[in-house]
C-alpha cells in the first residue's frame, strides 16, 4: 500500500497547515493515495503534540534503542517498551491505521540540536551509525523489534534503509576505510536475512510466543495456511540450548545464522537462503536447539493436521 506521510522542513510533527497542502497537491495531481503524519523524531513528540487527525489517514512515529543506553542489554530491554508505544499510539490514532518506522539502531537526528551535525573524525563513524547494523547481534535484535510491534497491533513496519552502514546490504562502492563497521562491498547484512525471512510471510499470522527469559532469548512466530516459522536468538555470548515447544509439524528443518554460516550468509544471500542445516521431519512437541552465541535459528515447517499453533521456547 503506498502511504504518504507529511511533515514541516522546521517542525517534528505533522501540523494542519501541512496535512492541508499535501492533500490538496496530491488532488490537484491525480493521485489518490492515504495521507498520513505523526511524528519523525520519538514517539515522545507525537505523544506531547496535537496532530490533525480529521486530515490524516496514518499515524506513524519512528523507533530507535538508544537515546538513553547504548549497551547490548540496554538495547533488549527496549524490545518490550516498543509494545508500550503501540498501545499509547493506538489510544491517540483511534481506528486509523500505525505506520511505525523507519525503526534503527541509532537515532536517524538529533531532534534536539542547535546546530549542524559535528563531521567525524577520520576512521569514526556517524552518530546516525552503529557498527552492530552488520552484526548477529542486530539481526536478534530485529526478530524482537518485529515481534513486539507486530503483536502489540502496528499495522506496518518499515526497517532501516536499503543499502550502506544504516541498511540492511552493503554498497557496491563500499570503500572499507572504517575498522569500526566490518562489511564488505555487497555484504547481505545478517538482519537482512531476519527481514527476508518474515517477508516470506507477507500477509500471514503472527503467533503468540512466551519466552522465559526475554533478557536472553527472543522469538517470533509466524503462520502462514500451513506454513509455520519460528524465529530464535540469542542475546548472550555463549552456547545456550532453549527448548521451543512447537505444534505437530511435518517436512521441519532448521537454518543456522551464527559464527559458522555467517560468511556464507553475508557473500551469498540466495545460496544461504537455501541452506538446510538440520531436517527434523515430523516433530510433535519440544524441540531442543544449540544457539551459539547471537545465533539466530529459524525452524520452518508445515502443520500437522490437528495441531495447535507455535507456543513458546523456554
Amino acid at each position: 500500500v503506498t502511504r504518504v506521510l507529511v511533515f514541516p522542513r522546521s517542525q517534528l510533527v505533522t501540523t494542519e497547515p501541512v496535512a492541508t497542502r499535501a492533500r490538496e497537491a496530491l488532488r490537484g495531481a491525480g493521485l489518490d493515495v492515504p495521507i498520513g503524519g505523526g511524528s519523525r523524531a520519538y514517539f515522545t513528540e507525537l505523544n506531547r503534540a496535537t496532530v490533525p487527525l480529521g486530515l490524516m489517514d496514518v499515524v506513524g512515529y519512528t523507533v530507535n534503542p538508544q537515546v538513553h543506553a547504548f549497551d547490548n542489554a540496554s538495547l533488549v530491554e527496549t524490545l518490550e517498551a516498543q509494545a508500550v508505544t503501540v498501545c499509547s499510539a493506538r489510544a491517540i490514532a483511534g481506528e486509523k491505521p500505525l505506520a511505525i518506522g523507519p525503526v534503527t539502531l541509532c537515532p536517524r537526528f538529533n531532534p534536539n540540536a542547535t546546530g549542524p551535525e559535528p563531521t567525524p573524525a577520520p576512521g569514526e563513524l556517524p552518530s546516525s551509525v552503529d557498527p552492530r547494523q552488520s552484526s548477529l547481534f542486530g539481526a536478534g535484535w530485529t526478530v524482537g523489534s518485529v515481534r513486539h510491534l507486530a503483536t502489540a497491533g502496528a499495522n506496518s513496519l518499515t526497517y532501516f534503509e536499503t543499502t550502506g552502514w544504516r541498511g540492511v546490504v552493503e554498497r557496491s562502492d563500499h570503500p572499507l576505510r572504517v575498522s569500526a563497521f566490518h562489511s564488505w562491498p555487497e555484504m547481505f547484512f545478517p538482519l537482512y536475512h531476519v527481514l527476508a525471512d518474515v517477508a516470506e510471510f507477507a500477509g500471514g499470522e503472527v503467533l503468540s510466543v512466551e519466552v522465559a527469559d526475554p533478557l536472553a532469548i527472543e522469538a517470533l512466530a509466524l503462520r502462514s495456511d500451513d506454513r509455520v516459522m519460528v524465529l530464535v536468538a540469542s542475546f548472550v555470548d555463549r552456547t545456550t540450548t532453549p527448548t521451543v515447544a512447537l505444534p505437530r509439524l511435518d517436512a521441519a528443518r532448521v537454518r543456522l545464522l551464527d559464527e559458522t554460516t555467517a560468511g556464507q550468509a553475508g557473500a551469498d544471500g540466495d545460496a544461504f537462503r537455501r541452506r538446510v542445516d538440520r531436517e527434523l521431519g515430523a516433530v510433535d512437541g519440544p524441540v531442543t536447539l544449540d544457539l551459539r552465541p547471537f545465533a539466530v535459528e529459524r525452524i520452518d515447517g508445515t502443520i500437522a493436521r490437528g495441531s495447535g499453533y507455535a507456543e513458546a521456547p523456554e
